[in-house]
């Protein structure tokens, strides 16, 4: 991969926040969100993309968990898959 510069990367880190922005405002309803991931989409080398998704998820997950609203059955899920 080239390097990669400045203007790119604020470039693709503002689409990804007006992404997530969207699905903060709309719930996660995804769809409605839709020309806001094509730009973060567009914006982000893949690798970029698939980190930043990743790490909204373990971030809304963590959130979840400290205010007790993990289900019990996805914390036995998680605890059981095997560590790398």
């Amino acid at each position: 991969m080239s390097v990669v510069d400045k203007d790119y990367r604020e470039k693709c880190w503002l689409h990804r926040d007006d992404y997530w922005k969207c699905l903060d405002t709309n719930k996660e309803e995804k769809e409605k969100c839709l020309k806001f991931r094509q730009l973060f989409e567009t914006s982000c080398p893949p690798t970029w993309v698939t980190h930043f998704d990743q790490k909204r998820e373990y971030d809304i997950f963590k959130r979840q968990l400290a205010l007790g609203q993990v289900e019990t059955d996805k914390l036995k899920t998680i605890k059981q898959q095997p560590t790398p």
